[in-house]
């Protein structure tokens, strides 16, 4: 029962947060995150999030501005090793307002923008046989993505920040910023900071 109530109190923790402070996110809460999202579980090789036959085709690539301990860049996360890869990427700053089809300003204003990504290619051929247009393998993809956002959420709400999930982008433009394989498509952004309200509760 106390698993239940801690996971209700979550769920109603969980909600869409817009609006982030200038502080830095801990380093350490973003890994929590992150592992939360596409983590390795202790003991096998599966991830945190479903996939389904365990084709786990997602890769989280992270712009990080403001966290503790880590330069700002662009960094991909390693589920096995549990760690982030820093690349030579570099988004400047409005970038991702000119991919936002709503002038999303806290794709600007948030500390760290997770970008999930998909070998949508794989997942095509691996599920091919079971639509007659070949096309099975995008909703598989889809599924799996929202389930990533949603443990991402929830650990967010677990930790006191605030987070919120876009979905009205420019893909292809986010594609060209990260120079993105040909077959590896953006599938949805995920915002990350520390709340206004919080910050301002921390303050003396």
């Amino acid at each position: 029962m106390e698993l239940q109530r801690t996971l209700e109190t979550l769920l109603l923790r969980r909600q869409s947060g817009r609006r982030y402070s200038s502080a830095a996110v801990p380093a350490d809460a973003l890994m929590r995150v992150l592992h939360a999202g596409q983590g390795q579980r202790a003991g096998d090789e599966k991830r945190m999030a479903p996939s389904a036959h365990a084709l786990y085709p997602l890769k989280l690539f992270v712009l990080v501005r403001r966290a503790s301990d880590l330069e700002p860049g662009v960094y991909e996360f390693e589920p096995r090793q549990g760690e982030l890869r820093r690349s030579d990427l570099n988004i400047a700053a409005g970038a991702l307002l000119s991919v936002s089809l709503a002038g999303d300003e806290w794709l600007e204003q948030a500390a760290v923008v997770v970008v999930i990504t998909a070998d949508i290619r794989r997942a095509l051929e691996h599920f091919r046989d079971q639509q007659a247009d070949g096309m099975r393998g995008k909703r598989y993809v889809d599924f799996e993505a929202g389930a990533t956002v949603q443990n991402m959420a929830l650990s967010v709400a677990a930790q006191g920040l605030g987070g919120v999930v876009v979905m009205g982008i420019d893909e292809q433009q986010l594609k060209r910023y990260l120079a993105l394989e040909s077959h590896m498509e953006v599938v949805t952004l995920y915002c990350i900071g520390v709340p206004v309200e919080s910050h301002a509760a921390d303050t003396p």
